[in-house]
C-alpha cells in the first residue's frame, strides 16, 4: 500500500501474481477483462479487438487506474462502463496523467456519475493534455457561465477536446451578437452551456442562422426554443432544412402546422429525412394520429421507434385488449414515462397478463432486429 497526492493504492495480489507482464497478448487482455473488471467474454473479446487496447502495458498499470477511479468514487459498474467506452484508459500513466485529470475534475465538482456521462460522451478527453488544453477550456467557459455547476454541464455537452485550446475558445464577437439579438445572459449561459460546440462557429455563420431561424423557420428570438433552433440551423444546409419540410407536406400537413412543430421542437430538423419519414408514417398510418396531437406531444420526435414506441405500444394494445386500461392512461403518457416505472407498471397487471414484461422485452429486441 503507497499514496500518491491524496490516493491510497491497494494492489491486489491476483492481478500481480497471475498477470504482471501482458505486452503483446490480446489473449491476456480478454482475460484481464472478464477476471478483473468481470466483463462477458463477448464484450471482452470485442474490446480487444478494438485496436487500442490490443495488450495491456502490465496488471501492475491497469490495476492503479482501476484504483483511482475507484479512490474517486466509481463503484465497479462504473468503471466498466468507461472501460467499456474508453478501454486505452487500462494503458494510461496513472499517477502522472490519469490521477492530475481526475483531481482536477473532482475539484470542479464532477461527481462518479459526471465523470461517466463525460467519457461517454468524449472520450478522447483522457487523452488530452491537462495544461496545454483541459484547463484553458475550463477557464474560458468559467469566465462565460460562472458556476461550476454550469462548467460541468458545458464540458459534458463539449466534443471539441480534440482541437488546441487556441481554438476551443468561444469568440468574443459571438457573444455580443447573441448579445445584441436581445438574448439575455440567463439564456446565453444557457447556450454556452448547452452548446459550447457551435459558438467556436466564424461569427459570420452565427450572424446568418440567428438570421435564418428568425425569417425562415419563424422562430421568434423571444421564444424560448431560439437558442435551440439556431444549432439545428448551423449545422442542416439550406436544400437539407426544405427537404425535410417538405415530407411533412407530403403527409398533408400544412405550412402552418409545419411551423408550429418547429416552434415547439426545432430539433425535428436534425433528424434524417427517412426518420422523419418512418416516424410519420407510424404515427399518422398506424396509429391514425394527426398533426395537431404530433405538434402536442413534441416528445414523440425524441424517443426511438424501436426501442420505446413499438415495443410499448404492442403491450399497451394487449391491455387495451383485455379492457385493463381504458382512457387513462394514454399512449402518449405511457410512452413518456421511464423504462423501470414502464416495468412496475406492466408488473401490475402480470395477474391478469402472465409474463407480460417478457412480451415487452422480447418485442424490443424483435422491432431492433426489423
Amino acid at each position: 500500500m503507497f499514496r500518491v497526492s491524496g490516493f491510497i493504492f491497494r494492489l491486489r495480489p491476483f492481478g500481480l501474481a497471475r498477470y504482471s507482464t501482458l505486452s503483446g497478448n490480446s489473449n491476456s487482455v480478454v482475460d484481464y477483462l472478464i477476471h478483473s473488471l468481470n466483463f462477458s467474454k463477448q464484450d471482452a473479446i470485442f474490446l480487444s479487438s478494438k485496436g487500442n487496447v490490443t495488450h495491456l502495458i502490465s496488471t501492475i498499470n491497469s490495476d492503479l487506474v482501476v484504483t483511482i477511479l475507484k479512490n474517486y468514487g466509481l463503484n465497479n459498474t462504473q468503471i466498466k462502463q468507461i472501460v467499456y467506452c474508453a478501454p486505452r484508459i487500462l494503458n494510461s500513466k496513472p499517477t502522472k496523467t490519469l490521477e492530475p485529470k481526475v483531481r482536477v475534475f473532482k475539484e470542479l465538482g464532477l461527481s462518479g456519475s459526471d465523470l461517466v456521462r463525460l467519457i461517454k460522451k468524449n472520450p478522447t478527453i483522457l487523452w488530452r493534455g491537462l495544461h496545454s488544453q483541459i484547463i484553458p477550456f475550463l477557464d474560458c467557459v468559467r469566465k462565460l457561465v460562472g458556476s461550476n455547476e454550469n462548467v460541468i454541464n458545458a464540458i459534458i455537452n463539449s466534443n471539441r477536446f480534440s482541437f488546441s485550446h487556441q481554438k476551443m475558445r468561444i469568440p468574443p464577437t459571438n457573444i455580443s451578437l447573441l448579445q445584441n439579438y436581445g438574448l439575455s445572459n440567463e439564456r446565453i449561459i444557457k447556450f454556452v452551456v448547452t452548446y459550447p460546440n457551435q459558438l467556436l462557429v466564424n461569427p459570420n455563420l452565427l450572424k446568418s442562422s440567428l438570421s435564418y431561424v428568425e425569417d425562415k423557420l419563424g422562430i421568434s428570438r423571444d421564444l424560448g426554443n431560439f437558442i435551440h433552433a439556431v444549432p439545428v440551423v448551423l449545422f442542416n444546409t439550406d436544400s437539407q432544412i426544405k427537404k425535410k419540410m417538405q415530407i411533412f407536406s407530403s403527409f398533408g400537413w400544412s405550412d402552418y402546422e409545419i411551423a408550429t412543430l418547429l416552434r415547439a421542437q426545432p430539433n425535428c430538423l436534425n433528424f434524417t429525412e427517412s426518420y422523419l419519414s418512418d416516424k410519420l408514417k407510424y404515427f399518422m398510418k398506424e396509429l391514425n394520429y394527426t398533426p395537431s396531437v404530433l405538434i402536442r406531444n413534441t416528445h414523440f420526435w425524441t424517443l426511438s421507434l424501436e426501442k420505446r414506441i413499438k415495443p410499448r405500444n404492442q403491450v399497451f394494445n394487449i391491455l387495451k385488449e383485455k379492457e385493463l386500461v381504458k382512457d387513462k392512461p394514454s399512449f402518449a403518457t405511457i410512452v413518456k414515462i421511464s423504462e423501470p416505472k414502464f416495468l412496475c407498471f406492466l408488473k401490475s397487471f402480470e395477474n391478469h397478463v402472465p409474463r407480460l414484461c417478457d412480451t415487452y422485452m422480447n418485442s424490443i429486441m424483435s422491432f431492433k432486429c426489423e
